[in-house]
């Protein structure tokens, strides 16, 4: 799958004409979405930036994820980018928070319910909330650009969910 120009043009103008702040956590893409969304000509507008939170040290130091949830779960699961997420809105408190964790390598903590290619990927803001787990195969790189394009996939079906859901409402 390629990423969908048509798509990503779609969230530069709906963020940017609404005038709403998107800000990341990225823990296995490190910042790779954020060089994506960058390339976008209304990005300025929008994009705060990208806390890249490889290590778990990071994700307690700059995003405040509870060591004891980092210990119950590991760094790689739905809680901790829940967690990852709720750093980001009390920091920066964006209209739109993204948060992605993963495993594009073999380590200790990998296994069966969480192999290499396993993604956590969320998603919030005032009109939507989404969260998922997706498993991906290939090569580090290609789990990488994967996780990138589900989550603006996602972001896409967001927002037009989002602006479904408030026409229908008129």
């Amino acid at each position: 799958m390629e990423l969908s120009s048509q798509k990503l043009g779609l969230c530069d103008a709906y963020l940017s004409a609404n005038k709403m702040k998107l800000v990341l956590a990225e823990s296995m893409t490190a910042g790779y979405v954020a060089s994506v969304i960058s390339l976008l000509r209304k990005s300025g507008d929008y994009f705060l930036g990208s806390i890249v939170c490889y290590h778990d040290n990071m994700k307690i130091e700059s995003l405040k994820v509870d060591p004891n949830l980092l210990d119950r779960y590991g760094g790689v699961s739905a809680q901790v980018t829940a967690e990852l997420i709720k750093g980001l809105q009390h920091i920066y408190n964006p209209e739109v928070a993204i948060a992605v964790t993963g495993f594009a390598y073999e380590s200790a903590v990998t296994s069966l319910t969480n192999p290499v290619g396993t993604v956590y990927i969320n998603i919030q803001s005032p009109d939507f909330d989404f969260a998922k787990k997706c498993i991906f195969k290939g090569s580090p790189e290609e789990i990488i650009k994967e996780a990138t394009i589900e989550i603006i996939e996602n972001l896409y079906e967001s927002i037009l969910l989002s602006q479904a859901c408030r026409k229908s409402k008129l």
